[in-house]
C-alpha cells in the first residue's frame, strides 16, 4: 500500500508539472509532455512504471499513442490510467511532434532498475524462440511489417506487466487494435507467470 501511495504521488506530481493542450515543436513536445515520467533520455522510470521509449519505431509509437487516445487499453491499473490522462491533453499536432521526438532518441537500456535475470534463462530462451521470435525476431529488435515492437532495452517489470495484460484481455480487445488482437491471441500459448518471467529474464539480457 505504501508503494502504491508513493507511486500515485509521484505520478500526480509529474502530471502537475505542466501538461496542457498546446501545439509545440518536436523538441519541446517530448520535454513538455513525456520527460516528466519517461526521463529526459527516454530510458524510463521503474518507480513510475514508465517504460523505456528508446529503440521503438516511429510507426509503433504513433500507433500506441493514438491507441491510448482511442481507448485501446483497459485503464484499471495506475500506469495505464496515468498515460491515458496524459495523452488526452495533447492535440494532434502535439501528438505528432512527440512521436517524432521519441523516434529520434538514442537507443539505451532502461533506467531505474538493475537488469536482473532471476528466471530460468535457458527455458526463457527456448520459450522465446518457440513463441516470440517469429514476430519479434531472434534478437528481439522487432518487425514493423508485423506490428511487432523491439523488446531490446525494456525492463522486465514492464514486459511482465504488458504480457499479463494481453493474457487477461486488457490489451488487444479493441476492434481497431489489429496488432494488439494478434498479440492477445498468441499470448495465450504461455500463461504461466513463472514462464512469462523466464521469457522476460531472457529478453532483458539480449544485446543491443
Amino acid at each position: 500500500m505504501r508503494y502504491r501511495n508513493r507511486l500515485a504521488t509521484l505520478v500526480l506530481a509529474a502530471l502537475a508539472a505542466g501538461l496542457s493542450v498546446v501545439s509545440v515543436n518536436a523538441g519541446d513536445a517530448y520535454t513538455q509532455h513525456c520527460a516528466q515520467c519517461h526521463g529526459e533520455s527516454g530510458a524510463g522510470n521503474l518507480e513510475l512504471g514508465a517504460p523505456n521509449l528508446t529503440g521503438l519505431s516511429e510507426s509503433y509509437i504513433n500507433r500506441q499513442l493514438s491507441g491510448f487516445k482511442a481507448g485501446w487499453r483497459d485503464n484499471r491499473d495506475l500506469q495505464t490510467r496515468t498515460m491515458t490522462s496524459a495523452i488526452a491533453t495533447l492535440d494532434d499536432a502535439s501528438l505528432s511532434a512527440a512521436v517524432a521526438a521519441i523516434a529520434r532518441l538514442p537507443h539505451q537500456k532502461a533506467k531505474g532498475t538493475a537488469q536482473t535475470q532471476s528466471g530460468d534463462l535457458a527455458r526463457g530462451k527456448d520459450l522465446y524462440t518457440a513463441y516470440c521470435s517469429a514476430c519479434h525476431g531472434t534478437n528481439g529488435t522487432g518487425n514493423d511489417a508485423l506490428g511487432a515492437p523491439s523488446l531490446v532495452g525494456l525492463d522486465s517489470d514492464y514486459i511482465n506487466r504488458q504480457y499479463r495484460h494481453f493474457v487477461e484481455g486488457r490489451r488487444g480487445f479493441h476492434p481497431d487494435d489489429r496488432y494488439g488482437k494478434q498479440m492477445a491471441r498468441l499470448s495465450l500459448a504461455v500463461k504461466d507467470p513463472n514462464l512469462i518471467h523466464d521469457i522476460s529474464s531472457y529478453v532483458v539480457q539480449l544485446p543491443f
